[in-house]
Order: C-alpha cells, then sequence, then structure tokens
C-alpha cells in the first residue's frame, strides 16, 4: 500500500481517512510513553513484593532451623539484624 493510495482515500471523503490517521498517530504519540511508564511501575512492585516475600521465606527458615537445632555453623555471626544475606568475606 503506497502513500498516494492512502491520499488518493483521504480526498475521496472529505479527508476522514487522513484525519482519522493524524489523530491516532498523535494519540499514540502522547499516550504510549504513559503507558510504558505505567507498566514499569507495575513490574517494579511486583519485582518488589516478590522479593519481600523471600525474604520473609528465607528468614522463617533460618528461625526453624535455630529452634530446631539444625543452624548452619559455617553461616557467620555478623549478619545484621533483620538482613537474611551473608556479608561478603
Amino acid at each position: 500500500m503506497e502513500l498516494s493510495t492512502i491520499i488518493a482515500a483521504g480526498g475521496n471523503g472529505s479527508g476522514d481517512l487522513v484525519v482519522g490517521l493524524l489523530v491516532g498517530c498523535c494519540l499514540g504519540i502522547l499516550v504510549g510513553p504513559a503507558f510504558r511508564s505505567w507498566q514499569i511501575y507495575r513490574e517494579w512492585v511486583e519485582a518488589s513484593r516478590e522479593v519481600r516475600l523471600a525474604d520473609r521465606l528465607l528468614e522463617t527458615m533460618e528461625i526453624d532451623a535455630e529452634r530446631n537445632g539444625h543452624a548452619d555453623p559455617a553461616r557467620s555471626d555478623d549478619v545484621s539484624a533483620g538482613s537474611t544475606w551473608q556479608p561478603l568475606p
């Protein structure tokens, strides 16, 4: 489909097709970045929720292991309060 075909079709009916295409392009240009930003924000919220869930799970597993006497002797005691990750040596 060539551009001349689109222009010819728009010239037959008071330019409704061309106006519709221009309005659609303008709306797409305006709405596109807002939609992408919203998607990025939703992904960030979901990832944050998953990280909190994994932290709670690891914390619960550590508490259960300490209660049952299965604490890992190789684990250092330098872990800060509330952190589930070992510090790097």
